[in-house]
């Protein structure tokens, strides 16, 4: 072949569009779990007060927020457009014990509260990944996600700090708030069509608080809800991926 006809066919190669779709394009789905850590603090000054004439100081001042471990199941679907680019949904359950503390300045030193409930997260992100392959079988996979969560503050019960007597029980609350998380880890192929994943994981879950009633030593009352700002978590995350 004269050598004209070899630089041509070199341009052709080199200006046609390469496919973007790999042998391994396609769809997938899976389940996770995790278990981690959270952190929260609380901007709240008047929580439990009167709403109605809020009386300066007659509320609480939160302080002491603390969550004990963070368990969470879920599941993922999404496709694969090649090698290294993927996108998919991923729905997670995530839920956690929450204490805090609240003084009450206006009747002396000393008064407070201690609050327990339980925390749950509800969360849908949409996520967009990347893989570096380390060998045929084993990758690093990072991934982001942005979305949102349903963030419920129940079964939340005050007893006097003091003498760990039962005061009441608050009411419960959900609102919708903004979520975001980022992942890195390893995915190993176990078979042509199964991965098994390990991710270290960290999400933004925005706040909860309560319901804006409490019933017990008083009665029924309405007050100020008790608020859990600036919610960050981070956990280990497994998972088992079907490749389609």
């Amino acid at each position: 072949m004269p050598a004209s006809n070899h630089i041509s066919a070199l341009i052709i190669a080199l200006i046609l569009p390469v496919p973007v779709i790999a042998e391994n394009a396609g769809f997938f789905a899976g389940i996770d779990a995790s278990s981690g850590i959270a952190h929260g603090h609380s901007n709240t000054k008047n929580g439990g007060g009167d709403p109605i004439n809020n009386i300066p100081g007659a509320g609480g001042i939160v302080e002491n927020v603390k969550f004990k471990e963070v368990n969470g199941i879920g599941a993922h679907v999404g496709y694969q457009f090649n090698d290294t680019l993927s996108a998919f949904i991923s729905y997670q359950h995530i839920r956690s014990k929450v204490s805090w503390d609240a003084n009450f300045p206006l009747f002396g030193g000393g008064v407070a509260s201690s609050f327990n409930g339980t925390a749950t997260s509800n969360a849908l992100f949409g996520n967009i990944a990347y893989e570096w392959a380390l060998t045929d079988l084993t990758a690093i996979k990072t991934s982001a996600g942005l979305g949102f969560t349903y963030n419920t503050l129940s079964s939340t019960t005050e007893i006097d700090k003091a003498s760990g007597l039962f005061l009441s029980k608050v009411a419960s609350h959900r609102e919708i708030s903004p979520a975001m998380q980022l992942a890195s880890g390893l995915r190993h192929k176990v078979s042509p069509n199964l991965t098994l994943g390990i991710d270290a994981l960290i999400a933004y879950m925005d706040g909860f608080e309560t319901g804006d009633t409490r019933s017990g030593n008083l009665g029924v009352t309405r007050i100020n809800p008790y608020k859990i700002d600036g919610v960050w978590r981070a956990s280990l995350d497994a998972s088992l991926t079907f490749h389609f």
